[in-house]
């Protein structure tokens, strides 16, 4: 047997190698880990993608703040992870208003309008160094509103409900803030362009929207009476108008001589126009009976085979219509005496005077 600490026991170089890279292999994939992890924490911090329509603003933490100077583009850009990039919408954007206001009379009016605006690239670093992204609810909103109750402040609920054209003129009129120069001057460009201002909805009280409704239909009535006597008044022009060519007409068939035109004449132009109104009549029969020679036209229009009603007897027919008295009731009368007012009897001539005048009874 050899001894400990011969040359027989120490490893060799392969078993030295294996043994350290054991050791190392721990270390290189804690390692890589890391790595990866501090990639994946820093990829987006530092590979940056501007979308379209968009720019961005760098802060440089070590290099002064907010780069006022430039702005970034669209694409994809590399920063260190110590800087920021903040995005920004350049497209053109819409927003929705809606806020009350108080009218000339004190009346509180719903305003709802439309805003299209667009910032300025040239000033849009300092937009974000001095109002920062959220510059529609700092700055737009707030200018727009006082403005609109400015203008509808002013005016009266019927005159904002009638002249909606002037307070859109009126209401593109509005003022954007501008960036002050190291002189406390203005600067000419604006931070934001705002392109139109629309309004979509004004609201008025009901009891307001209830009078100019009424309004409006008394004047819509006031229309219809002129237009009626307008007709009226050439209805009663035409009329006057045909009483004149009647009474010419009239005026020259009553100067024309029997050789010129008969009466027979006349008459027998007169039955032509009333069949042929009557012809073109969709809904009417009419039946047309004309007779020989000179005589005029008839028009059967009636039911011809209805007997006709007999005319009422008069008093004079049914007297004599009744039985006649036979001729010994006629004797009888004739030879009785009657008493006179003395009590004498009366002459026969007086009794026959009295028959004649007595009817006959029937």
């Amino acid at each position: 047997m050899s001894e400990p600490g011969s040359d027989d026991e120490r490893p060799t170089w392969r078993e030295r190698l294996d043994h350290l890279l054991l050791r190392l292999q721990f270390s290189v994939y804690s390692t890589v880990v890391v790595l990866l992890l501090a990639l994946g924490f820093l990829w987006p911090r530092m590979f940056v993608t501007v979308p379209t329509g968009h720019h961005g603003v760098m802060y440089r933490f070590f290099s002064g703040g907010t780069v006022t100077d430039r702005v970034w583009s669209e694409g994809l850009h590399i920063i260190p992870p110590w800087d920021q990039m903040t995005l920004y919408e350049t497209r053109l954007q819409q927003q929705t208003l809606g806020f009350d206001a108080l009218s000339d009379e004190g009346l509180t009016l719903t305003i709802e309008v439309s805003v299209r605006y667009r910032p300025d690239t040239t000033t849009l670093g300092f937009l974000h160094q001095d109002i920062g992204p959220d510059y529609f609810e700092r700055m737009i909103r707030p200018d727009i509103e006082s403005h609109a109750r400015r203008t509808f402040g002013g005016r009266p609920a019927h005159e904002i409900y009638s002249s909606a054209s002037d307070l859109v003129q009126e209401l593109r009129r509005v003022a954007i803030l501008a960036r002050l120069d190291d002189a406390g001057n203005q600067d000419a460009v604006p931070y934001v362009h705002v392109q139109e201002i629309k309004l979509v909805k004004v609201g008025l009280p009901a009891i307001v929207e209830s009078a100019i409704a009424e309004r409006y239909r008394q004047e819509q009535l006031m229309l219809e009476y002129r237009y009626k006597l307008e007709r009226e008044d050439q209805e009663a022009e035409r009329k006057r108008t045909e009483a004149s060519g009647v009474r010419d007409y009239y005026r020259i068939i009553a100067e024309l001589t029997p050789e010129e035109l008969s009466w027979q004449d006349l008459l027998r132009w007169r039955d032509v126009d009333a069949a042929s109104a009557l012809a073109q009549s969709p809904n009417s029969k009419v039946v047309v009976l004309g007779g020989g020679g000179d005589s005029g036209m008839m028009f059967n229009l009636g039911d011809v085979g209805a007997p006709a009603a007999a005319p009422p007897a008069t008093a004079a027919a049914a007297a004599a219509a009744a039985p006649a008295p036979s001729p010994a009731k006629a004797r009888t009368k004739t030879d009785e005496p009657a008493a006179g007012p003395t009590g004498s009897p009366e002459p026969a001539a007086s009794h026959g005077a009295r028959d004649l005048a007595e009817p006959a009874a029937p």
